[in-house]
């Protein structure tokens, strides 16, 4: 399926580059003709045979005809990266022959990298009023900005901001040339990493409260789009869906939001709070900016763990760094109600995340310590299929006696089958299990040796 998305963008997308082409040809034509450059009009190809990702993208937007060119000059790099140079050379000219046509070369790129100017030069020529007209094409309000299609990059004070490159986002990139979504990498610029499970929904030992709450989740994910258009409620009511999961560490904060963005098939990613704060003014907010920028107009679920650390209430104000740790706090807020999908934040404490968030979340989800019925189900489901248990072992004693998370527990299953193994066999001994739950149980200091007696 792949390989066949990949043949029919390549067709589509060759015939919308003769297309190009011959719009090049006929604006160098007449500039080195000295014939007066009015506006161009365009006439793109018809399409034919199969749909392609590339043509359904066009469509999806509503692309006119000077938008589609815009669009075709920004792949040009990635795509046919010496057409245009290649278009002026057979022209007889030098691109430095022709200031209008903008464009810069590369420090490492061989080709010609088109700038806003190369668009407005295409589509207006000399008219000013068109001219006019394409710069809306480039502004914040303009749905290349919006959709984070394209834009153009800054330039120095004292430059035009046409001189700026025409710069695709990646993600745009990869669905046109890969016929797949792009996947950011975990770097300074995207301080998140994808958060994946191996569970199905069916693995996740809940309250029955908590499951209920977490299908909201997925029917808003399901209705979403109906709820927002057909219905009319994107006047109404704020963008995306927030939401807060609270409870004590183990009890499965992190494997639900896993399961989420496995049912509806949608990346999770956890975003690494340690790369996000700073302690220089105004870096803690540029950082957040670029994991709003690049999750803006995406399927994703992004996902805050220890979100108090970022999260956490305003203090009052001593000095400059209250001052400049509330402000951070009031753009993440502002942040927060613009982004469109879906963000879950999680915490240990309710109590200790900013009231201001608190009013903004669609659902506060407690996860709650598991009571003896779901300790039972949590120790039955934990232990490989290819171990077996000694005689002496009662998993009804076990959940009745010790209050272990889930985590707790998994942390307990672990260490006996390593037990098991080192001595060569496959039996789970009442002894070691009574070591790991006691090893479980040191680390909060809650051993009291009562309980089952090994």
């Amino acid at each position: 399926m792949a390989n066949k998305s990949l043949t029919n963008n390549a067709k589509h997308l060759e015939k919308d580059l003769e297309w190009l082409v011959s719009i090049i040809e006929n604006r160098l034509k007449s500039f080195s003709g000295n014939k007066p450059l009015g506006s161009l009009r365009l006439k793109p190809p018809t399409a034919e045979g199969p749909a392609s990702i590339y043509l359904q993208f066009i469509e999806s937007f509503e692309m006119n005809q000077e938008e589609r060119l815009i669009l075709l000059l920004a792949l040009l790099p990635y795509v046919s990266p010496y057409l245009l140079e290649k278009a002026i050379t057979n022209a007889g000219l030098e691109s430095r022959q022709i200031p209008d046509l903008g464009g810069i070369k590369g420090s490492m790129h061989g080709g010609f990298i088109p700038t806003g100017e190369t668009a407005i030069f295409l589509i207006a020529g000399h008219d000013l009023q068109k001219r006019f007209e394409c710069m809306l094409y480039f502004s914040p309000r303009h749905k290349f900005y919006q959709k984070n299609i394209l834009k153009l990059e800054e330039t120095l004070s004292y430059e035009p901001e046409t001189s700026g490159v025409l710069t695709i986002s990646k993600d745009v990139l990869f669905m046109l040339t890969n016929a797949t979504s792009y996947q950011p990498l975990f770097n300074s610029n995207f301080p998140a990493k994808l958060l994946t499970t191996r569970y199905d929904r069916d693995a996740l030992v809940v309250a029955k409260e908590t499951d209920a709450h977490l299908d909201e989740i997925s029917i808003w994910l399901k209705y979403k789009d109906k709820l927002m258009k057909e219905w009319g409620f994107e006047n109404k009511i704020q963008n995306g869906y927030k939401c807060l999961f609270f409870g004590p560490p183990g009890t499965g904060k992190s494997l639900a939001t896993a399961i989420i963005g496995k049912q509806h098939d949608m990346p999770v990613y956890r975003i690494d709070l340690s790369m996000v704060i700073s302690k220089f003014i105004g870096e803690t907010e540029k950082n957040l900016s670029k994991i709003f920028d690049a999750a803006n107009h995406k399927n994703w679920i992004l996902f805050f763990d220890e979100a108090d650390a970022l999260f956490g209430k305003r203090s009052n104000i001593q000095n400059s760094n209250d001052r400049f740790a509330n402000q951070e706090v009031s753009y993440l807020l502002m942040r927060m109600e613009e982004y469109e999908g879906l963000a879950i934040l999680a915490t240990n404490f309710r109590s200790n995340i900013d009231k201001a968030f608190l009013r903004r979340f669609q659902s506060i989800i407690h996860f709650a310590a598991p009571d003896k019925t779901q300790r039972l189900r949590l120790w039955k489901q934990s232990f490989s299929e290819c171990t077996k248990l000694s005689g002496d072992v009662d998993m009804s004693a076990l959940a009745d006696h010790f209050s272990l998370t889930g985590a707790g527990i998994m942390n307990v299953v672990q260490y006996a089958s390593l037990m098991a193994l080192r001595k060569g066999n496959n039996i789970i001994t009442k002894e070691n299990l009574m070591t790991g739950i006691k090893k479980e149980l040191t680390k909060e200091s809650t051993f009291s040796g009562e309980g089952i007696q090994s």
